[in-house]
């Protein structure tokens, strides 16, 4: 896994305001993550993504994030080709070190 999707929560209600929120938001989990192998925070439509380098270790990370207020969920992704032989190797890569009796890829267009 490369990145987090964060989902935040009622900022997104703040109207005028929102952009403000977001910025903060951002801001406040570049600061808690410093130190770490973490190449980008960045705001996407609806979501932050944050951006993890190869020697990230991600208790460290996931400890850090819970800590942040306005923050609804998070997980981690990966970032693939729209090719499903990609997909499938991805999942099955990301798995490995994983005990799993099934997992779910949900998706949905724009």
């Amino acid at each position: 896994m490369n990145s987090v999707i964060i989902h935040y929560q009622e900022i997104a209600l703040k109207g005028r305001n929102r952009p403000w929120f977001i910025k903060r938001l951002v801001q406040n989990l570049r600061d808690v993550l410093a130190g770490l192998d973490v190449k980008q925070v960045r705001s996407l439509m609806g979501r932050i993504e944050v951006v993890l380098g190869p020697s990230v270790d991600w208790e460290d990370v996931r400890e850090r994030i819970d800590l942040i207020f306005g923050i609804a969920n998070f997980s981690r992704a990966r970032r693939s080709n729209r090719d499903i032989n990609d997909l499938t190797s991805g999942i099955i890569h990301d798995l490995v070190d994983h005990d799993v009796s099934s997992f779910r890829v949900t998706a949905r267009r724009a």
